[in-house]
């Protein structure tokens, strides 16, 4: 999950209709971490608005850096959390579990770089090899961050913890468990574009869901699809590096996403990858590692992940090449 807009057009995905005479469905729809959600059920008669609203809460207290009294916040602020909520906790935990299956490429003690390199809301420093040295002394979610008997500890001064990164995922994970408690059969749940289905949508039809181009988006063109993939008990999670990046004062293309071993902005070819898994927490987290790890590491890791399959972009001299893990499931995207 990502707080700030700055960050909100990762998602690459849109949802495909079908031709076929619909059924009714209840549609949930509002505004969430600075993003939208978008939850499309088939059970009509009970509410669960106030379910959502439960699980939205919950997440905001726990984890979001922008409200003043959140738990990451108070963290943030002191370097210590006392009896963390289980939301925290479990978050943390899925932080800690994608930390080290990414081999550190999922990274959430990255915000000092983030914010230096003016990815946040702040405007971004003056940025050189020493000026990155000395922020990655603060980088380091194994070495810096201490669990206890009792919480959290940062074990240096100035390091802050980001775990929105799988937020969105975590957040929709929680969502699905709400309507599959109810019983229901047939749901879609959206935040910010990442998504997890389940049974059939309003038309009869598996949930069926567009990949879109990259190039296309950058030239404004958003319904331009590269591949459609078919979602029962899974989830997408899109990750890219061609919505939001600067050019700096030496004409450098700076994109948003940084590489937490080197402290600086990718640099490899990849664009953008798509993440398909049964978990939403990890697609999320690992479409995030992905795009930070580059094509070949991220391919490598990816086939080696039971259940995970995914999708990558390359930028190439002439137009995007596409690769895949060997299990994606590939279509027409017409």
């Amino acid at each position: 999950m990502r707080y700030s807009p700055l960050v909100l057009l990762f998602s690459l995905l849109c949802l495909v209709s079908c031709e076929e005479k619909e059924k009714e469905y209840r549609t949930y729809q509002g505004e969430i971490f600075g993003t939208y959600y978008k939850i499309q059920v088939s059970e009509l008669e009970q509410d669960f608005q106030p379910a959502f609203d439960s699980v939205f809460a919950l997440i905001n207290s726990a984890s979001n850096s922008y409200i003043q009294e959140s738990e990451v916040s108070s963290f943030n602020q002191s370097g210590v959390l006392k009896d963390p909520s289980f939301t925290f906790l479990e978050m943390m935990d899925s932080a800690k579990k994608f930390h080290e299956l990414s081999q550190g490429f999922f990274e959430p003690t990255l915000f000092p770089l983030i914010k230096a390199w003016g990815f946040s809301f702040e405007q971004r420093e003056s940025m050189d090899s020493a000026k990155v040295a000395a922020l990655k002394r603060l980088i380091g979610f194994a070495q810096k961050i201490s669990q206890t008997d009792t919480g959290f500890v940062a074990l240096e001064k100035e390091v802050k913890l980001d775990i929105t990164g799988l937020g969105e995922g975590y957040a929709i994970d929680k969502l699905a468990a709400v309507l599959d408690q109810a019983g229901v059969k047939d749901y879609l749940v959206e935040i910010g574009g990442e998504m997890k289905a389940k049974g059939l949508n309003s038309r009869g039809a598996i949930w069926s869901i567009g990949i879109e181009d990259p190039v296309q988006v950058e030239l404004g063109n958003v319904n331009v699809l590269l591949a459609k993939v078919e979602l029962d008990h899974l989830a997408i999670s899109s990750s890219g590096n061609y919505r939001k990046f600067y050019v700096d004062e030496n004409g450098v293309r700076r994109p948003h996403i940084i590489d937490p071993i080197t402290g600086f902005p990718v640099s490899h070819s990849m664009v953008s990858v798509s993440v398909i898994a049964k978990s939403a927490t990890e697609a999320d987290a690992l479409a995030t590692a992905f795009m930070s790890m580059g094509p070949e590491k991220a391919k490598a890791l990816a086939e080696s992940i039971p259940g995970l399959e995914a999708m990558f972009v390359i930028g190439g001299k002439d137009e995007l090449l596409i690769d895949y893990t060997s299990g994606f499931p590939r279509s027409e995207k017409n």
